[in-house]
């Protein structure tokens, strides 16, 4: 491989991660179809939470090599193979001579479709059998819209087809939903299952966060036996649920869980391939792709250099183009020009906001009265410019990924009776903490 100053070096590539869905996991480590490509749980006992003896690379190619040397026909060694709870798919294994590999250990957690797309499908499902699929739908209907959370108008049931984003958008708001409609046993199984998803996407891990992904398996374990008892599903001999078990061993061993998410490489497929393919004129279109694919690279170069060029060498394209973030953002005009204070008070619900408005100006006089006399006071004007939301940039977990967000605040009126009012928490002091409301304002 050619390193970055040209030079040539001689390099030996190891497997140390497998990232592919649930259906290829089976195909490549050879295990059957709805088993564990990672353990010897068998497919009747999936549901118990004790871990199982490990497949190893060892073990499935000794299964393979004698039912080889056993049998004659290709369905005599599929039948063999298969009496080992090793597929017979596969004659030839391209990893059986890959040097400090093991296949099975190589097999990684996959968020998008073990836990967003499986789980918590599963677990949709579940509480609709439990609640009826109307009352859910209609709980999340009538949810008032909120910052951060998606409001589905027209409910789940009219979905086609779920996305990632949308499932992740689901959990968000499942628990609230449920409540009053599930007793304390089904509710807390519904919990800790949204515990280890959410816990399973941190960015770091200690001894403390992987205990705490274990004290939502425990959790698990100990109330799901409602949807049993409820006769909403007869067991949980379900891979996806069963490769819970295994998250904890893989975080330790490969990071954290964005490091081999099948959800980035979901995404570049979009950008990569979808969006190349649909600017051809789908004949024989992988030429064109690959050329939109470079004239894109070649824009993206050109406007690096230009904005280096502009700046100075001093500072790294990524700096600047972070650095140009406006953090508040307002339309060019406002939603109601010259709305009279009394007017804003009614409508926006907000009855102390002229003494409020008259508190935050007395701190911009250069001699400074107190609150109680600000208040006597009469605002040297009556009317204001209001605007209905805004839009602010915040800090991205990733540099090249721009983040944006609006806040929203709606007056009551005929079409939207009480109104919508997001709540803001403010940093106000250093003293902020990652949790708690310690240094904030709301």
């Amino acid at each position: 491989m050619s390193a970055g100053d040209g030079s040539i070096h001689r390099v030996h590539p190891i497997l140390s991660c497998y990232v592919v869905d649930y259906p290829e996991q089976c195909l490549v480590a050879c295990s059957k179809s709805g088993m564990c490509p990672k353990c010897r749980a068998p497919a009747d006992n999936l549901q118990d939470m004790e871990p199982w003896e490990k497949r190893t690379q060892t073990w499935t190619e000794e299964i393979i090599e004698n039912a080889k040397a056993t049998t004659n026909t290709q369905s005599q060694f599929f039948k063999i193979c298969m009496s080992h709870e090793v597929s017979g798919s596969l004659n030839t294994l391209f990893w059986k001579d890959f040097p400090f590999t093991d296949i099975h250990h190589s097999m990684t957690p996959d968020v998008l479709h073990q836990l967003h797309q499986g789980v918590l499908k599963h677990l949709i499902s579940w509480c609709n059998r439990a609640m009826s699929c109307e009352e859910l739908d209609c709980r999340i209907r009538t949810l008032p819209p909120a910052y951060g959370l998606c409001h589905f108008k027209n409910g789940i049931l009219a979905l086609s087809q779920i996305s990632g984003s949308e499932c992740k958008n689901m959990a968000k708001i499942l628990l609230g939903c449920l409540v009053g409609a599930l007793p304390k046993k089904g509710l807390l199984a519904v919990k800790s299952i949204l515990d280890f998803i959410y816990l399973a996407q941190y960015s770091t891990y200690d001894n403390i966060t992987l205990g705490y992904m274990e004290d939502a398996l425990q959790a698990w374990e100990t109330n799901r036996s409602f949807f049993i008892q409820t006769g909403i599903c007869e067991d949980f001999n379900i891979p996806k649920f069963h490769s819970l078990l295994h998250y904890m061993e893989s975080i330790k061993l490969f990071g954290t869980t964005d490091n081999y998410n099948t959800e980035m490489f979901e995404r570049l497929h979009i950008d990569f391939a979808k969006h190349g393919w649909r600017t051809s004129n789908f004949c024989d279109e992988f030429p064109q792709m690959v050329s939109w694919l470079s004239w894109q690279e070649k824009i993206t170069s050109f406007d690096t250099y230009i904005l280096y060029a502009e700046k100075g060498p001093q500072d790294s394209p990524t700096i600047i183009r972070l650095s140009e973030k406006v953090p508040v953002k307002l339309a060019k005009y406002p939603n109601q020009a010259g709305k009279s204070i009394y007017a804003i008070e009614t409508t926006h619900q907000a009855p102390g906001f002229s003494q409020n408005l008259k508190e935050y100006l007395n701190h911009f006089l250069s001699r400074r009265t107190s609150n109680q006399a600000a208040h006597t006071y009469p605002l040297p004007f009556s009317k204001l410019n209001v605007f209905h939301q805004f839009k602010f940039s915040p800090h991205a977990l990733q540099d090249e990924e721009d983040e944006s967000d609006v806040v929203k605040a709606i007056p009551i009126s005929s079409k939207l009776p009480s109104g919508r009012f997001d709540p803001v928490v403010v940093l106000q002091t250093d003293d902020a903490e990652a949790t708690g409301m310690t240094g904030m304002f709301c």
